[in-house]
Formats: C-alpha cells, sequence, structure tokens
C-alpha cells in the first residue's frame, strides 16, 4: 500500500443540501429517492427547510452521473454503498470523471461520484469550488449512525470519511531490483509528499488534522 484515496459525493454548489446519510445515498443511486425533497434529514431541519424553497417543479428531479462500468469507482460504489442493489436505469453514464465534473457544474439538480485527486491539488484549501462534496454519515449494519465528516484528506486518513480505498503497487520481481527502489521511495518521506501532492493520502506519514471553528 502507498496511498488511500477518496470516493466523494458532489452537487452543483447552488444545491442547499449539504448532509446525507449511507442510506440517503443508496436510495439516491438506486433510484427509490427520484426528488431531492424526498431526503429529509432528522439532524438539520433548514436543510429540508431550504431543500423545500429551491427545489420547484422539473429541477427537484434528481440527475444521476456516474461512472462507467469497467471503472474501479463504479464497483466500489455498487458494493460498498448499495449494496449490490444495481444503479439507477437513469442514471447517465460518463466515460471520464472531467464530464462527471462539467455536469454536476452545470447542472442544479445534479449529483455524481467523483475521487479525491480531481478536486484538490494537494491541499483541502484549494478544492474546486465550482462543484460542493457533501458531508456523509454512514448507518452500520447495526442501525448506528456515524457523525457526519467532509470529504478533506484529513478525514480520509483518519477513516472518519467513510468511503476510502487503498492503493497498491505490485511488483513481480523477487529480488532487490528498480522496482523495489521504486517502491522504497513512494513509501519514505518524498515519496509520500508526491502523493500528498497529487490529492492522495500518505500511508506511512503521519497526518495531522485541525480543527478550526
Amino acid at each position: 500500500p502507498i496511498a488511500v484515496d477518496g470516493i466523494g459525493f458532489i452537487v452543483n454548489p447552488k444545491n442547499p443540501v449539504k448532509k446525507v446519510t449511507s442510506d440517503d445515498l443508496k436510495n439516491i443511486f438506486t433510484g427509490k429517492f427520484t426528488k431531492w425533497t424526498e431526503i429529509k434529514s432528522e439532524q438539520d431541519k433548514s436543510q429540508d427547510e431550504e431543500a423545500g424553497k429551491f427545489f420547484k417543479g422539473s429541477i427537484d428531479k434528481i440527475k444521476l452521473f456516474i461512472q462507467r462500468k469497467n471503472s474501479s469507482t463504479y464497483d466500489y460504489v455498487l458494493d460498498s454503498i448499495l449494496k449490490k442493489t444495481e444503479y439507477s436505469n437513469t442514471a447517465v453514464v460518463c466515460s471520464t470523471s472531467a464530464q462527471v465534473l462539467y455536469n454536476v457544474r452545470n447542472i442544479e439538480n445534479a449529483i455524481g461520484i467523483i475521487n479525491m485527486n480531481w478536486l484538490t491539488t494537494g491541499n483541502a484549501d484549494t478544492i474546486d469550488s465550482t462543484v460542493k462534496t457533501l458531508k456523509v454519515s454512514r448507518i452500520g449494519d447495526n442501525g448506528r449512525q456515524y457523525d457526519f465528516a467532509e470529504f478533506h484528506q484529513g478525514l480520509i486518513y483518519n477513516a472518519s470519511y467513510p468511503y476510502r480505498r487503498t492503493i497498491y503497487v505490485f511488483s513481480t520481481e523477487q529480488d532487490m531490483k528498480l522496482s523495489s527502489g521504486f517502491i522504497t521511495f513512494l513509501l519514505h518521506n518524498e515519496g509520500q509528499k508526491v502523493v500528498l501532492k497529487n490529492s492522495l493520502v500518505p500511508v506511512s506519514q503521519p497526518v495531522r488534522t485541525i480543527q478550526i471553528n
């Protein structure tokens, strides 16, 4: 393992919805929820009120944008969030992450799936402001609901943000050869800086998060 990546959910910046649970995401991407106003927040009634005011008529319809079927992100969401339930047949399949971003930027009632390294330049302060990432609260199989967590490198590192996956480097060489040196470089300070600058999360270097209110 050389890095950790996060899977985020983005909406148009005008969308008043800020927080969703894992159940909400499942209902959205399987098509059980077809309207934004069907999402109800027990902890943030103001979100429901704002959504009710904003989403009127046809704009209330949720427009889904997902990755292509041979994408690992497609499979990750299918396994981890949809629990093997198929994506809605109304979802628009995008060939690239750039296409997902383009649609969400330009369609007020859109939602899309994106990787962390498509949104930042290694610094959460420079996250792409042309889209908005949703805070997510995972609900476990036992019914326990966890805190809402922002899509942020530090919260992906400490697993507060629930949807993350490990990135591995594989080598067929059994002896100490060039690939061994490259992997060693990636796991040490300078290599992990490269990981961080490419908006992934280091695995062998400590990451400190500071909450500023």
